[in-house]
């Protein structure tokens, strides 16, 4: 079947080719080929998203051309559809480092996000994302576009897809990247609008809003602060809580991870999560959830909070939040978890690495 679908992508883009020689030739029912083009690119894109191998016959039958030139049509129709097919081929980690850097994309592919008819724009949207991760040859190029400014406004449209990819778009901007554009994000899109959305509104904009919060707090010094900056420690501890108590699983993996990020860094800031025993009790009690993802988050979370020593940096010395942990029976859980022995493996590695901090079995 896929070889039967790539042999597919050469006759469709040798229709693109065909209708494209018709522009501007008499005689010629250019409203027929407008309908067509459009069609020719949504098949395409169905079948391009099928599989890595439809994806690469398609970009070595020169549809990248195409697709680039279809972005700049007059038609609505026709710019939504190369959108879509423009995401899914661009889907590809080896498609997006080789050919699309030197295809001309970008450009008119940000024309489109920055100002066009709903339907297109969020097509287009879509599309980007998919350029923005760290792998990606044109993040760079996007950021000296002014992807940030574009994708902060968008943050604000009335069209919930759209807020949504333009949230998903600076999640995945965030990862990998540096201080500078993680204070950018921060700056224009503002760290009290991000915990608003990861609490209100549509399911889809919670969990890309949560994810950026998590992501800006990963792997650097200035997120976190960042956070508490902004909210004030009572309205962080609020936000865990809130986001924690949802019953969508991925806002709840993101909120782990969040407190996680919190934890890790500066011994004042674990405090405060620490210090709220409710909020406390939560996490830990996630470490016996059955998605594994969530169990995982909290156990870095433990461990992190762990990870802090009474005397500053000493490792012969006791965890400082050890009375704490022991109040919510974290080590005795962990040696019940251990002995599971259904427990996944990405779990039962966690598990050990707390329990390291422990110095001696519970009795």
């Amino acid at each position: 079947m896929a070889a039967k679908n790539a042999g597919a992508v050469s006759d469709l883009v040798a229709i693109l080719a065909e209708i494209e020689s018709q522009d501007g030739a008499d005689f010629v029912d250019h409203a027929r080929n407008v309908q067509e083009t459009r069609a020719v690119f949504l098949a395409l894109g169905t079948i391009v998203s099928a599989g890595e191998e439809c994806r690469m016959r398609a970009v070595e039958s020169h549809a990248m051309a195409h697709l680039v030139r279809a972005l700049g049509h007059s038609d609505d129709g026709v710019k939504a559809a190369a959108c879509l097919c423009t995401q899914y081929i661009v889907r590809s980690v080896p498609i997006c480092r080789t050919h699309v850097p030197e295809s001309g994309l970008l450009r008119p592919l940000l024309a489109l996000v920055r100002s066009s008819a709903t339907s297109v724009q969020e097509k287009a949207t879509a599309a980007l994302i998919n350029l923005l991760p760290d792998f990606s040859p044109l993040r760079a190029d996007a950021l000296k576009e002014g992807v940030v400014d574009v994708l902060a406004q968008l943050v604000e449209s009335e069209h919930v897809t759209i807020r949504r990819n333009a949230l998903w778009g600076l999640r995945n901007l965030l990862v990998g990247t540096d201080d500078d554009t993680r204070r950018q994000i921060i700056e224009h899109v503002g760290i009290a609008r991000l915990s608003t959305l990861a609490q209100t509104g549509d399911k889809a904009v919670r969990e890309q809003a949560a994810g950026v919060l998590q992501n800006v707090t990963a792997e650097n010094e200035v997120g976190a602060q960042a956070v508490f900056d902004a909210l004030g420690a009572p309205q962080v501890v609020k936000l865990l809580q809130t986001l924690l108590a949802s019953e969508d699983s991925a806002v709840t993996v993101h909120a782990l991870y969040l407190a996680n990020n919190i934890a890790v860094r500066e011994r004042s800031l674990c405090e405060l999560i620490v210090g709220d025993r409710e909020l406390l009790q939560t996490i830990v009690d996630y470490a016996r959830s059955p998605v594994s993802e969530a169990a995982i988050g909290a156990l870095w979370c433990i461990n992190s909070i762990a990870s802090h020593r009474a005397d500053g940096d000493s490792d012969s010395s006791e965890p400082r939040f050890l009375a704490q942990l022991e109040a919510q029976n974290v080590q005795s859980m962990l040696e019940t978890l251990l002995g599971d022995p259904g427990l996944c493996l990405g779990v039962r590695d966690r598990v050990k690495s707390c329990l390291d901090y422990f110095s001696s079995p519970a009795i």
